[in-house]
């Protein structure tokens, strides 16, 4: 499946256990055009293996860990497949697979899922275009063509969410879970990670156990931990001054240098103009490490709440105080103090707030 989600930046990067290596052998096909195949593994930047083409045909051979999860990559296009000891050989050309009973099973998966993949890559390359248009006519089709694409990338999510709930009695889930574990909440991660799963112990869960952590320490329902951290002027302050006070508060994670964040603060500044009036506050808690970018940032947005870090980037206190592993993230608090919802972004965040102020 060619990659089609993008990942926030990611705080923990956790070593799975070493498990017995098993030899791999993958034979194949590809066009004419694919001069090396290389192999990847899941979360590793570089491929750990790669093969010269020769007369459109490669061989790939090695051990790494039982059941490592491995990619083969010809072209912008990759095949996830399990380390299980059963040779692969797959042909890109005549569409054609054969491995053992589970890499098959991925391997149709893999082409279900092809066809979101290949409409996303169609809407990225119409989007492209249209953006250069800047007529009303231009901006009302980049309009058309963001829809399309969030409504294919969700149809996306839920069939790769389909596929883990049909597969909990084998490993595949450790695959498509560590795709999506980061667009979860809570109570659907619990519900797909049980510890009696044989995808449990999957050194690919590693992060996915870490985000569900991370989760629990936000969960709604509970009291919200107080954090000192300083102000824009090196005066320390306590989310206790604001938080617990009878009125609700935003308490945004977020950093200067965090592209998203910054896409996202025009939405949190139009919503804290609407309901402060109304006693709604918002506490940025930023994971920067210079100050002054962190300052001029707050000017240039135009953030008018109270604003605290204790610069240290990802060793911020707030990454063990509330499992933030990625930002933006934020925690909405009531009157008094209990959190009562988890990172609202886009439209979830005035939908809440109009739960909550009625209009």
């Amino acid at each position: 499946m060619k990659k089609t989600l993008t990942i926030a930046a990611l705080a923990l990067g956790l070593l799975p256990v070493k498990a017995q290596d098993t030899a791999y052998k993958i034979t194949g096909s590809v066009p004419a055009d694919v001069k090396t195949v290389y192999l990847g593994v899941m979360n590793a930047r570089q491929p750990v293996d790669s093969a010269t083409v020769t007369d459109g045909k490669f061989t790939l051979d090695g051990t790494l860990p039982k059941d490592e999860i491995m990619l083969i990559i010809t072209g912008n296009y990759y095949l996830p497949v399990f380390n299980d000891g059963t040779p692969v050989d797959l042909n890109t050309v005549d569409k054609t697979f054969n491995g053992s009973e589970l890499n098959k099973k991925m391997y149709a998966y893999d082409n279900e899922l092809s066809v979101f993949t290949d409409s996303l890559n169609e809407a990225t390359k119409d989007y492209r275009a249209a953006a250069a248009d800047a007529t009303d006519a231009g901006k009302a089709k980049l309009k058309e063509i963001e829809a399309v694409a969030e409504r294919l990338q969700n149809e996306a999510i839920a069939k790769q969410l389909d596929i883990v709930k049909a597969n909990k009695d084998n490993l595949i889930p450790a695959f498509y879970l560590s795709q999506l574990y980061y667009m979860l909440d809570y109570d659907e991660l619990k519900e797909l990670l049980p510890e009696t799963a044989p995808y449990y112990n999957h050194p690919a869960m590693a992060r996915v156990k870490a985000q569900l952590t991370a989760l629990e320490k936000r969960m709604p329902g509970k009291m919200f931990t107080d954090l000192t951290m300083n102000d824009t002027e090196g005066k320390p302050r306590k989310l206790s001054e604001w938080c617990g006070k009878g009125n609700y508060v935003l308490v945004d994670f977020w950093a200067s240098w965090c592209g998203p964040c910054r896409q996202e603060m025009p939405n949190v500044v139009a919503n804290y103009k609407k309901y402060h009036a109304k006693g709604f506050e918002v506490v940025g808690v930023s994971f920067d490490k210079d100050g002054e970018a962190w300052k001029a940032a707050i000017k240039q947005i135009g953030l008018e709440w109270p604003n605290i870090s204790d610069l240290k980037a990802w060793q911020s206190a707030a990454v063990a105080v509330y499992g933030i592993n990625a930002i933006p993230a934020n925690i909405l608090l009531d009157g008094e103090g209990k959190i009562v919802a988890t990172d609202l972004r886009g439209g979830d965040l005035g939908a809440k707030l109009k739960e909550v102020y009625g209009f």
